[in-house]
C-alpha cells in the first residue's frame, strides 16, 4: 500500500504571479532589443515596466530601446535610473542620450560618471565615443582604468604632458598601485574627463557567505567592475592558512535589479585543515556580509553534544549524577519565572552603534540628549565608520562630554559592536539598566521613561520596545506594511497621543525587536551578551537573546504607549535579504519552533487593541466636517466601484460631509484569490488606508463600532456594495437612524453572482428565483453570505422601500431592476459625462488590430476573447488584439500569438495609452448587462468605435452616442472575428447602429466557423 500522499500543488501567491509575468515580458523586450528590432521590444518592456513598477532592469532595457529608436525621452528614462543606481552601463547609455541632443557638456559629464567610478567595458568599444564626446565638449582629453589595473590615458592633443598622481603622489608608469585609492590625471591643470578615478570604488566588493553542510557557499560580484570574476580569499583567524577561490558562477539568480552576481562554493573537504572562524573577503579586503563564520561550529557543538550524553550514559561503569545535555533550546518550551527587584527610577545607559548616516544619527543623538534625564550615559561604539565626517561628528560629541566613544579599528558588524557597548554599559558605576538603539531611530518625548517604567512593572520583565512606524512586529499603523518616519513636526504629538491612549500598558512578545531594545540589568547579566560568532554582520542576534533570556524566565514585552520612529533600510545591500534569512535558518536550529512561535503571535495579533487605540485616538483628535458626515458601505474589490467611491468621497466633502468608507477586511494570506475575513469591517476615512486598526469584529463589536460612526454625526448611509460585511451593515441607516441611498453598481441586490453569470459561464437570461439557487449550488456564490436568492431579493427591496433615493448610472440598470421591485423609482445619474467626446480616430493597419480596454475576467469577456484569438490564429486572419490592461490568465491569451496585454495602468493614463495602440477600433467583450462601463468612456475618449454585445448599458450608451456597433450576444468566435474585421473597413463612418446597418445586417452571411 503506498501511504505516500503527492504534496498538493503550489498555490502562487499575487507577487509571485505578477514577478513571473513581469519577467516574461521583460526577457521578450530584451530578445528583440537584441534582434533589432527596437518597436517591437519597447512594447513588451513598457509592459515589463507596468507590471513591475519602478524595476530598474526593466528601466535600463527600457531606456535601451528608446536609445536605438532614436527617442528623446531616452534620456529622461535613463537619468531616473541614474538618479537610484550608480551603474556603468546607466551612465554611458545616458551619455549617449545627451548626444543625441548636441547637450556635450552634460555627455560629458555623464561619461565622467561612468569613468570615475568603473572600471573599462573590455576591448575598445568605448573609446571611439569618448574621444568625440570629449573632443565635443571641450574637455582636455578622458581617462579610465582597466579591469586588469592598466591605465587608460586619452588626452585631447596627443603628446601632451600628463601629470597622474595617486593618492597625492606622483606616479610613474601605466598601471595603477594595488593599494591606490585615488588618481588624479591633469594637463596643465585641467582633469581629463574621467578624473579622479575611484580605484578603491573599483575594486568595493559586495557579497554574501554562508555555510552549507560544512562548507563554503556565496556569491560576490564587483558593481564597478562587473565585467570581472571576482577573486574571494578565505582566512583562517586561528592561523590556519588561506584558501583563494574565484566567483565564477553566473547562473544564479538575480539578487536585485541591476546586480550581476558570481556563485562560488566550496567544499567541506577543502576547508578541513582550516580551523574556525573563518574571515571571507573580497578583492578590497573588506568581510563579505556573512563573515566571519565557523563551518565547523554546528558539526563540533553536535559532535559535543552526543559525547557529553554518552558521559551521562555509558554502556560500562556507573552513570554520572547529572542531567543529560539537550543542546537546542526549543522556542517555545516555558521556563520558571525570572524574580528580579524593581526598580522603576534605575538610571539608564543608551548604547548607540554607528556606522553610516551622519545626518540620521547625528538627529538620533540630537533627539536622545533632549527626551533623556540629565546625566543619562549615551555609549556611542564607532564600528569603523567609512565617512570621516561621521566619525569627526562623534568625536566631537565626546570630546565635548556628550557621549562616551568606543572605536572599532575594523568594521565587526552590528552584534560585536553593541556588544562592546554593553559590555562598557554594564561597567558602569551604579549598575544601570541598558537601552540598545539603532542610530537611524529618533525617540518621542517620555520613551525612555515609559520604557523604564513598564519593564521595572513586574519581576519577571526582562526587555522592553516601544513601537515604531518601522518594527515588523511592532509597526504602527500598520505591521505588514511599514510607514516611512513621521514628519518632525508630528513625532512629539504621536508620542503624546500614545502616552495619553495607552499609558503604562504592555503586551507580551515572543522576543524584543532590537531597534530599540531596554534592557533590565538583571536580564543582561543572567543572559549574557549577543551572539557575534554566528550572527556577523546582524539580524537575529537579538531573537537568539530574547529567547535564551525566556529560557531563564525573563519575559519580553511591547509598550504600545511609547514610540520611537525608525528609518530602516537595507543596510548590506544586494547581501541583506540573503543575511537575512540565513541567520533566520541559524534561529531555527538553535531555537527550534522559532518561526512557529512567531506565526503564532502574528496570527494572534495581540498588539491589535493597542494599534485600534491610537487609531481611534487619531480618528477623535481630527477636525469634524461642518455638515456632519456621510457613511459609505462598499467592498474592498476595486475596479468601477472604487471609482465611483473615490468620484462620491470628493463631491461629499465639497458638499461639506465629511466621507466615512466602510470596507471589509482582505484576508491578506499572500494568495491571488481575494477573500475576506468573516465579520471583519475596517472604518476608513476619504483616503484608503488611513485607518488601518479601526477594525471591528462584527456582531461583537457592533455597539463600539456604531459609537465610533456617532462621533462624526452622521447624516445618512450610502449603501454602494455588501459584499464581504456582516448582515448587520445592510441595517446600518436603521441602527444609527439615519437616511439611507442606495447607490447600485451591478446587480448583488438580486443576483448571488453579482453579474447575472451563469453556470454556463454566459449571461444567465436572468431565471426564477428556483434556476438562481439551482446556479448556486451548482457554482457557489460571490457574495460571502448565508443567504439565497429569495432572501437576498426582500432584503433588497426592503432597503430600497426605505431609501431616501436608489441612484443607477444607466437606464438599462433601472429597467432591470423594476422587473424585481416594480414600486422602484430609480434615479439616473451617469458616473461620467459622453458628451463633447473627440472625433473619431481612423486609426490601425495590416494586422488589424482590436483594442479590448480593462481587466479582463470571465464576466468582462475572458472566453469570448481567447475563443476568437485562437480561431484568428487557426484561420490565419488579420486580426490581432491588444488588451490595455491584464486579464484573469495573461499567458493563455499571449500564446496563442494573437493577443498583446499592456499591463495594469493608471486611470489617468488610460486615454493616451489607448490611443499609442494604433489600434483601428475598439471591442467591449463583457458577456453580461454591465450597469456603467468607465472602460467603454476611456476608449471613447480616445477616439475609438467601440463594437460591444446587444446587452446593458453598453448597448445603450453606443446607441446613444452613435460611437460604434452592436453585435448580437452569443455570437460565435468566428462570427464574431468576420464582424470585427468587416467593421475596421468601415471605422471612417461610425454611426448610430440600425438594423439596416450593411454590416451587420449581413452579419450572420459572412464566412464563419462554428
Amino acid at each position: 500500500m503506498n501511504l505516500r500522499t503527492p504534496p498538493a500543488p503550489a498555490v502562487k501567491t499575487r507577487a509571485e504571479l505578477e514577478s513571473e509575468l513581469a519577467q516574461d515580458a521583460l526577457r521578450r523586450g530584451e530578445d528583440l532589443l537584441a534582434q533589432g528590432d527596437a518597436a517591437a521590444a519597447l512594447r513588451w518592456l513598457d509592459r515589463a515596466q507596468r507590471i513591475a513598477g519602478d524595476d530598474a532592469t526593466v528601466a535600463l532595457a527600457r531606456g535601451r530601446a528608446l536609445l536605438a529608436l532614436g527617442d528623446p525621452a531616452a534620456e529622461a528614462a535613463l537619468q531616473h535610473v541614474a538618479a537610484q543606481h550608480d551603474v556603468r552601463e546607466v551612465w554611458l547609455g545616458l551619455a549617449l542620450a545627451r548626444t543625441r541632443t548636441a547637450d556635450w557638456p552634460g555627455a560629458a559629464e555623464a561619461l565622467g560618471m561612468a569613468l570615475s567610478g568603473h572600471a573599462l567595458p573590455p576591448g575598445e568599444s568605448l573609446f571611439g565615443a569618448a574621444g568625440r564626446i570629449a573632443q565635443a565638449a571641450g574637455a582636455a582629453g578622458w581617462c579610465g582604468l582597466s579591469g586588469d589595473g592598466s591605465l587608460v590615458l586619452r588626452p585631447a592633443v596627443a603628446g601632451a604632458e600628463l601629470e597622474i598622481r595617486a593618492d597625492g603622489r606622483r606616479l610613474r608608469g601605466g598601471r595603477a598601485p594595488d593599494n591606490a585609492a585615488e588618481i588624479t590625471v591633469t594637463t596643465q591643470g585641467r582633469a581629463l574627463v574621467g578624473s579622479p578615478i575611484q580605484c578603491a570604488r573599483i575594486r568595493k566588493v559586495e557579497g554574501f557567505v554562508a555555510v552549507r553542510d560544512g562548507g563554503l557557499e556565496g556569491w560576490a560580484w564587483l558593481p564597478g567592475d562587473p565585467d570581472r570574476d571576482p577573486p574571494v580569499a578565505i582566512v583562517s583567524l586561528n592561523g590556519g592558512g588561506r584558501l583563494d577561490v574565484v566567483a565564477s558562477d553566473v547562473s544564479m539568480r538575480v539578487l536585485r535589479p541591476l546586480t550581476l552576481p558570481r556563485r562560488f562554493s566550496v567544499p567541506a573537504a577543502a576547508l578541513a585543515a582550516m580551523p574556525g572562524p573563518l574571515r571571507v573577503t573580497g578583492p578590497d579586503g573588506r568581510d563579505l556580509t556573512g563573515s566571519p563564520l565557523d563551518p565547523g561550529q554546528e558539526i563540533r557543538a553536535a559532535a559535543a553534544a552526543a559525547a557529553a550524553v554518552a558521559q551521562v550514559l555509558p554502556v560500562l561503569g556507573r552513570r554520572p549524577r547529572q542531567d543529560v545535555p539537550w543542546l537546542p533550546m526549543p522556542a517555545s518550551l516555558p521556563a520558571a519565572p525570572a524574580n528580579a527587584q524593581r526598580e522603576p527610577r534605575r538610571a539608564v545607559a543608551v548604547v548607540v552603534p554607528v556606522y553610516r548616516g551622519l545626518d540620521l544619527t547625528m538627529a538620533c543623538l540630537r533627539a536622545v540628549f533632549a527626551t533623556t534625564p540629565k546625566g543619562t550615559e549615551v555609549i556611542v561604539i564607532d564600528d569603523a565608520s567609512p565617512e570621516p565626517a561621521l566619525r569627526d561628528a562623534v568625536a566631537a560629541l565626546a570630546e565635548a562630554g556628550r557621549v562616551r566613544l568606543i572605536r572599532h579599528r575594523r568594521n565587526l558588524g552590528f552584534p560585536a559592536a553593541a556588544n562592546a557597548g554593553l559590555r562598557a554599559a554594564a561597567a558602569l558605576a551604579g549598575g544601570p539598566d541598558v537601552l540598545l538603539l539603532n542610530s537611524d531611530t529618533l525617540p518621542a518625548p517620555g520613551w525612555l521613561a515609559r520604557l523604564r517604567a513598564v519593564a521595572h512593572g513586574a519581576a519577571d520583565i526582562g526587555t522592553a520596545c516601544p513601537l515604531s512606524n518601522d518594527a515588523s512586529i511592532l509597526s504602527y499603523p500598520d505591521p505588514v506594511k511599514p510607514a516611512k518616519p513621521p514628519p518632525p513636526g508630528e513625532l512629539a504629538q504621536i508620542g503624546k497621543r500614545a502616552g495619553k491612549a495607552l499609558g503604562d500598558t504592555c503586551v507580551d512578545l515572543p522576543t524584543a525587536v532590537g531597534f530599540c531594545m531596554y534592557i533590565r540589568r538583571e536580564c543582561l547579566l543572567e543572559t549574557g551578551l549577543l551572539r557575534e560568532d554566528v550572527f556577523a554582520q546582524g539580524y537575529g542576534e537579538e531573537n537568539d537573546f530574547c529567547l535564551r533570556a525566556s529560557r531563564l524566565g525573563w519575559r519580553h514585552v511591547a509598550v504600545p504607549g511609547a514610540y520611537v520612529a525608525h528609518t530602516g533600510g537595507a543596510s548590506f545591500g544586494a547581501a541583506g535579504e540573503q543575511l537575512r534569512g540565513r541567520n533566520i535558518e541559524v534561529l531555527e536550529r538553535l531555537h527550534p519552533g522559532y518561526g512557529a512561535l512567531i506565526a503564532d503571535f502574528v496570527r494572534r495579533d495581540p498588539l491589535a487593541a493597542a494599534r485600534r487605540a491610537l487609531d481611534i485616538a487619531r480618528w477623535t483628535a481630527q477636525p469634524r466636517a461642518p455638515g456632519g458626515s456621510a457613511i459609505l458601505i462598499t467592498h474592498d474589490g476595486g475596479g468601477g466601484v472604487e471609482r465611483a467611491i473615490r468620484a462620491r468621497c470628493a463631491a461629499l466633502a465639497a458638499e461639506g460631509l465629511e466621507p466615512i468608507v466602510l470596507r471589509p477586511v482582505l484576508d491578506m494570506d499572500g494568495t491571488a484569490e481575494r477573500r475576506y475575513k468573516p465579520g471583519l469591517v475596517r472604518v476608513d476615512g476619504a483616503q484608503k488606508g488611513e485607518f488601518p486598526n479601526l477594525t471591528f469584529a462584527l456582531p461583537e463589536d457592533f455597539a463600539a463600532f456604531t459609537a465610533l460612526l456617532a462621533q462624526a454625526a452622521p447624516r445618512c448611509v450610502e449603501l454602494h456594495h455588501l459584499l464581504g460585511h456582516h448582515p448587520c451593515v445592510a441595517d446600518l441607516d436603521l441602527t444609527l437612524g439615519v437616511k439611507l441611498d442606495v447607490h447600485v453598481h451591478d446587480y448583488s441586490s438580486i443576483c448571488l453572482q453579482t453579474n447575472l453569470i451563469g453556470t454556463a459561464r454566459r449571461y444567465c437570461g436572468e431565471p426564477d428565483v428556483a434556476g438562481c439557487n439551482a446556479c448556486v449550488a451548482g457554482i457557489g456564490a460571490v457574495l460571502e453570505e448565508d443567504i439565497d436568492a429569495s432572501a437576498l431579493r426582500r432584503r433588497s427591496a426592503a432597503q430600497m422601500a426605505r431609501a431616501r433615493r436608489v441612484v443607477t448610472p444607466s437606464n438599462d440598470a433601472a429597467r432591470r431592476l423594476r422587473r424585481y421591485f416594480p414600486a422602484l423609482q430609480a434615479q439616473v445619474e451617469p458616473h461620467e459625462t459622453d458628451a463633447a467626446l473627440p472625433p473619431l480616430a481612423a486609426m490601425g493597419g495590416p494586422p488589424r488590430r482590436v483594442g479590448i480596454v480593462g481587466g479582463i475576467g470571465l464576466a468582462k469577456g475572458y472566453d469570448v476573447l481567447l475563443a476568437c484569438a485562437e480561431d484568428a490564429e487557426a484561420r490565419n486572419l488579420a486580426l490581432s488584439f491588444t488588451v490595455i490592461g491584464h486579464s484573469e490568465d495573461d499567458d493563455r491569451l499571449l500564446a496563442t500569438g494573437r493577443v498583446f496585454l499592456t499591463g495594469p495602468y493608471a486611470e489617468r493614463d488610460a486615454v493616451a495609452l489607448i490611443r499609442e495602440q494604433k489600434l483601428g477600433l475598439a471591442w467591449l467583450p463583457s458577456i453580461c448587462p454591465e450597469t456603467w462601463c468607465y472602460t467603454l468612456g476611456e476608449a471613447m475618449r480616445a477616439g475609438l468605435g467601440v463594437a460591444v454585445f446587444d446587452i446593458g448599458a453598453q448597448a445603450e450608451r453606443i446607441r446613444r452616442t452613435g460611437r460604434g456597433w452592436i453585435l448580437p450576444l452569443g455570437l460565435p468566435a468566428s462570427a464574431i472575428n468576420n464582424a470585427l474585421l468587416a467593421l475596421q473597413s468601415v471605422t471612417g463612418d461610425v454611426r448610430a447602429p440600425a438594423a439596416s446597418d450593411d454590416v451587420l445586417s449581413n452579419l450572420r452571411s459572412l464566412p464563419a466557423r462554428s
